[in-house]
């Protein structure tokens, strides 16, 4: 599992007020990338991040020259290796789509903080389709990798070859009447403490404001040995934890994750959760509101998610840059065992300062990776 690092980009300053772009009127042609994974043998149970992976190379679109491309949706599904039939998302672990921050700043310069994760669909959510006219901005050049993973907390004897069918929908600006939203996707997550600190990236210090800063993390132990996270400060916590039976409540300032460079709006809310969460919840500190809060359904008859619930919508949910937030996760592990856990809310944000990149210079060479991505959240 790779914690979710913030790579800061170019022009923290405030923006001044701008106002809404202009939607275009007429929907753009939307054009679809389907990629299928390689085959995948589940022959016994796999915990969360510990079954078989793999990654995929994804070409967006083929072109000549560089292009502008809007990404506006995302799916994924399992299917059965052999007759290709849609199956039970109880197989599904995660499918992430990442991209290289470094190269995306070569053309986006103005870009906000950045993940490098586009999307991640697991269990509860298998499709993200952004309001019309929304979308993120992406050039046909840059490169995009696709992981993969599948999962089984239910059948010991399992015996089944699957594989992942993902579609990622896009639409070639060239094709815009009008002016698309610009977005970006801010991650923020849960964690547990493995030491004596609360808040990450803030030093533990005996004074710190709860008040201003909320409750701060619980005190956990990691789903899998050696998940461990630390902060600038060194200070350790995991993002994958264990829970154990019965009810379980914890909280993270997730401030610094947000790390907004001005006020701005959520125009699609995502969420990762694993079985046996029941909410999960972000919340205004400086306020006392939530701002958006998240419910589940649990799998009849089985371990799993059916659904997690998710936000879209054109007018946005406001969010401040003078603001405090924090991240409510609500676990009730119904089970007889520790189960593991993890709590992350994907938010794809309007982009205030986005500028169209410049395709017409030489094209750029993109470094190769030193060494294999990993397969975690």
């Amino acid at each position: 599992m790779t914690t979710l690092t913030l790579l800061v980009g170019c022009g923290l300053l405030d923006a001044s007020p701008e106002p809404d772009p202009v939607v275009s009127l007429t929907p753009p042609t939307v054009h679809e990338k389907t990629i299928v994974s390689a085959t995948y043998h589940i022959d016994k149970k796999y915990m969360s991040m510990t079954g078989p992976y793999g990654f995929d190379d994804v070409v967006l679109h083929d072109s000549d020259e560089p292009e502008l491309l809007w990404i506006v949706g995302y799916e994924t599904t399992v299917v059965d290796a052999t007759e290709e039939g849609e199956l039970s998302q109880e197989w599904m672990c995660h499918a992430n789509l990442d991209f290289d921050t470094s190269v995306y700043f070569e053309h986006f310069p103005t870009a906000p903080s950045l993940s490098g994760r586009v999307f991640t669909l697991s269990q509860g959510q298998q499709d993200i389709q952004f309001p019309t006219g929304f979308g993120v901005p992406v050039t046909s050049d840059l490169p995009i990798s696709l992981a993969t993973q599948v999962l089984n907390l239910n059948q010991p004897d399992a015996d089944r070859r699957v594989r992942h069918q993902v579609t990622i929908r896009y639409v070639r600006d060239e094709d815009v009447s009008g002016q698309m939203v610009p977005m970006y996707q801010a991650a923020v997550e849960g964690f547990k403490a493995l030491g004596d600190a609360r808040y990450y990236g803030v030093e533990h210090d005996g004074h710190t404001d709860s008040d201003m800063l909320g409750p701060g993390c619980s005190v956990g132990q990691a789903a899998i040995a050696g998940d461990v996270d630390k902060d600038s400060l060194g200070q350790e916590f995991t993002a994958h934890w264990q829970v154990e039976p019965g009810r379980e409540v914890n909280t993270t300032n997730v401030t610094r994750f947000l790390n907004l460079p001005y006020d701005t709006t959520a125009h699609y809310i995502a969420v990762h959760l694993h079985p046996f969460a029941q909410s999960l919840t972000l919340r205004d500190l400086t306020t006392g509101e939530s701002v958006y809060e998240a419910f589940t359904k649990q799998s009849e008859g089985r371990v799993g998610l059916d659904h997690i619930d998710h936000y879209e919508g054109a007018e946005g949910i406001q969010l401040y840059k003078d603001h405090e937030y924090e991240l409510v996760s609500v676990y009730e592990n119904t089970s007889d065992e520790t189960v593991d856990s993890m709590a992350v809310m994907y938010l794809y944000l309007r982009d205030k300062r986005f500028e169209k990149p410049d395709l017409d210079r030489p094209k750029y060479v993109a470094a190769a990776a030193e060494e294999e991505p990993s397969a975690g959240m």
